[in-house]
Order: structure tokens, then sequence, then C-alpha cells
């Protein structure tokens, strides 16, 4: 097997991969997985033009094959990026390639100084996508996979790039049937194949997320909704009772927006949505990591703030009316308000009970006039 049957075969596979992950999972605009698409059809454009290159017009193909293989590079960055949540560094992904491509040019009659830059620029970008995975990766497996072989693979490009620039006498052409280009096509071929795996490894831990979201959370508030809000509170008064923890210092408070259908009706239901969003943001901003709030239905909203001294119950619920008010005022032009009931936890006392409970005190705040909050014995 000669050098350019390796490189026709690492195009061949990065063909066909591209074309696997389409029809497999489909591609969303701005996923990973679309960028790791690009990838794989810049590692097949750039070597075909290589390809090509030995054939006829080598300053323009081999020239563009380098962009493209620079271009395949940057996509790597980019996949890594959006996996991991992180701003992708656009101009800088962009500007390598271009500026690969004018260097090459520039300097493509001194092939050993040409063939080194090359590998040295890409071999720094492929190190940087891998970088960016194992970074912190911890447990994460397909973080693991992607990088080490990234790492492995821009560790042999580097390799070639000081060989060539170091000792450009016992360099072999890029299509030297030499070991190190059959172990370097062989190290890309296998780190393409182990790279999709890893990145659709990625791609389904991101679709189970999703799944785990769109069932405990609310869509609208990015609260949590009714069933989890309860699977969740019940435990945790369950955990306090079975090690005999203080349970009667949780406070649950069942919170009503006040005329919320008057809002509906006066400002139009995008505003209601507009109200129930800053309800939540407010809610998730005021309260602590250990509390627990969710959206009960409605307009109707469910907290139960764990270990929560009289004192600081009420710094809560007067922090609470006064930023709903001031958000409603500064993002919508109108104040909106809530009711509220509370009652503490009592010792043995089921979740649905203290619900009961905290919702007679929410109504007789309504009949008390509405933009208050009313308690039983003990929370104040």
């Amino acid at each position: 097997m000669d050098v350019v049957t390796l490189l026709a075969a690492v195009l061949v596979n990065a063909l066909l991969m591209s074309l696997a992950l389409v029809v497999s999972v489909g591609l969303r605009a701005r996923s990973g997985l679309q960028a790791w698409q690009f990838m794989l059809l810049g590692q097949a454009v750039g070597f075909g033009l290589l390809i090509a290159a030995t054939l006829a017009s080598p300053r323009l193909l081999a020239t563009l094959g380098v962009m493209a293989l620079s271009a395949s590079a940057s996509a790597m960055v980019l996949t890594s990026c959006r996996f991991l949540g992180r701003a992708a560094p656009r101009r800088a992904l962009v500007a390598m390639p271009l500026g690969l491509g004018v260097v090459h040019a520039a300097v493509f009659a001194d092939e050993h100084l040409a063939t080194g830059f090359t590998n040295l620029a890409i071999g720094a970008q492929i190190l940087w996508g891998s970088l960016l995975l194992l970074r912190g990766a911890g447990r994460v497996r397909w973080r693991w996979l992607c990088g080490v072989a990234g790492a492995a693979n821009g560790l042999l490009v580097l390799a070639r790039a000081v060989l060539v620039l170091g000792w450009p006498e016992i360099y072999p052409r890029f299509i030297a049937p030499h070991p190190l280009n059959f172990a370097s096509l062989m190290l890309l071929n296998a780190s393409l194949v182990l790279g999709t795996m890893g990145f659709l490894l990625a791609h389904r831990d991101e679709a189970e997320q999703a799944l785990v979201r769109l069932a405990s959370l609310d869509p609208l508030t990015g609260l949590l909704n009714r069933r989890e809000w309860m699977q969740r509170a019940g435990r945790a008064l369950g955990a306090a009772r079975a090690t005999d923890a203080a349970g009667d210092a949780a406070v649950l408070m069942m919170l009503d927006l006040d005329h919320f259908k008057r809002v509906n009706d006066e400002h139009g239901h995008p505003a209601g949505d507009e109200v129930l969003k800053l309800a939540g943001e407010v809610l998730r901003g005021e309260l602590r990591a250990s509390d627990l709030v969710g959206r009960y239905g409605g307009e109707e909203f469910c907290l139960l703030l764990r270990h929560c001294e009289p004192e600081a119950f009420g710094r809560l619920d007067a922090r609470l009316h006064q930023a709903l008010r001031r958000r409603c005022e500064a993002s919508l032009g109108f104040t909106a308000d809530f009711s509220a009931g509370a009652v503490r936890v009592q010792s043995g006392e089921s979740l649905e009970a203290a619900i009961a409970r905290a919702d007679d005190q929410l109504y007789r705040a309504k009949r008390a006039g509405r933009g208050r909050t009313l308690h039983a014995d003990g929370v104040l």
C-alpha cells in the first residue's frame, strides 16, 4: 500500500462518516455534530486537493488543500466549544486557515519550510481543540475519547513539523513511502473514527439531558414543574424526618400572581407570559440553593424553604414582593404583585397536608385584598 492510497482511504472514510452522521442523527443548526461534519468534510476536501496537487497545479491545489485542512482543524475546535457550551473565538478560527494559505503560497518554493510551517500550524490547532476537551474532563468518557485521539494526532503532526524544520535532510516527502507518513495517516484515520464515536456519545448525553430537563422543568419559567417539585419536596421532608432533623424549620409557601387574568386581558397573553418568566427569575434569584421552587400550575408557584428562621422569612417575603414589582415595572411598564400563604411544616406532616394548609392561608390573603403574604403560627 502506498501513501496516495492511504490518503484516498482517509478521504473516503471522512466522506462516509459525514454521510452517516446526516442519515443517523440529522443535523441541527449550530450543533456540535454539525461542526464535526464540517471537520470531516474539510479532511476529505483537503486530502483530495493534496492528491490532485501531485498531478497538476501544485502551488494552487496544495495551498487550497492546506487551507481546507486548517479549516477542518478549526472546525474541531468549534466542535469542542459547542459540546462544552463555550463561546468559540470565531474570528481566530476563520483567520487561521486564511493566514496559513497566504503563508503557504508565499513560501511554496521552499518545500521544507512550507511543509514545516503547515504542520506546525495545523498541529497546534488540533492540540488546542484536544486540550479544551481534556482540561477538567473528569469521568466524562466522550471527552477523554475525543481528547486523547485528537491529542495523539496533533502531537504526531507537530513531530513532523519539528523533523522537517530541524532535520530537513532526513524528512521524507509527503507522499513518500516512509514509516512516518504511514503511521501519520493510519493514526489520522483512527482518530477520525474515534472522534466521531466520542462526539456521538456526547450527542447522546445531550439528548438524555434534554429529556431530563423536559420531564422536570416548566418550559416557560425554567422552574421545576409540579410533578418534579412534589417529588423533590417529598424526598426532602422524608430525609429530614429520617435523620431526626428539625423538620419544623421548613416553611412551605404557596404563591399566586395577583389579577393575572386582567394582565392577559389588558396587555395580551405575551405580556402575561413575560410576567410568569419574570416571576421565575425573581424566585431563582432570591432563593438559596437549598430551597426548592416550582411552578405549581397556571400563575401559582410553590416554595419549600428549608431551615428558614422567622426573621429570614420576613426579609425574604419583603424582597420577593419588591423585586417582582420593580422588575415588571422596568421591563413591562406596569407592576405585578402576588398573594401568598405560608406554613411551617409540622413534625410528621405529609407534604399534601402542608400544601392544603398553605393554600388556606393563600385564600385568606386574596380575600384580605391581595398583594400580601399571610401565614400560620410559627412562620414569623
